[in-house]
């Protein structure tokens, strides 16, 4: 899984770079039914893909704090 990971978030970090415009990020902190607290954070971007523009949103952080 963690290896998944990590070639998951080097893909994501290219196209990031070459995301159209800016990128905006929203942020999710909630508890778990056990009062667990965890954090997401998503990227929002549009991604240029054989000359069409498609919204585009990839998780980038998930934590138990």
């Amino acid at each position: 899984i963690i290896q998944a990971w990590k070639d998951y978030f080097i893909i994501l970090k290219t196209e990031l770079q070459h995301a159209v415009g800016n990128i905006s990020f929203t942020v999710d902190i909630w508890s778990s039914d056990s009062r667990r607290p965890y954090l997401a954070m998503t990227a929002h971007y549009v991604a240029d893909t054989s000359s069409t523009l498609q919204y585009r949103s990839a998780l980038v952080a998930f934590h138990r704090l």
